[in-house]
């Protein structure tokens, strides 16, 4: 599967890694094994509300929101668990 990250996360990402480089590696290893096996084992939901029909993915206390549709992974945001679901 192909990943496409948004310009936001990219942002999100980078100020991850200056917080705690360890978990930034460790939530990139993430995405990059749910494309290459989505059917594993992974702590998926499907969100509601806003979200609408997005997907999150947990990685210790992180959030990742993304979509998957036809072999591409769009993945839109990064955020702690405190922040991840109020906007």
């Amino acid at each position: 599967m192909e990943i496409r990250y948004s310009e936001k996360v990219t942002k999100q990402i980078k100020r991850i890694h200056k917080g705690d480089s360890k978990i930034a590696e460790k939530i990139l290893k993430s995405i990059e094994a749910y494309a290459g096996n989505p059917s594993g084992k992974f702590d998926i939901k499907i969100l509601k509300g806003k979200y609408g029909d997005f997907k999150r993915l947990r990685v210790g206390n992180y959030r990742i929101i993304f979509e998957d549709k036809e072999n591409i992974i769009s993945i839109y945001e990064i955020k702690h668990r405190q922040e991840a679901y109020h906007d």
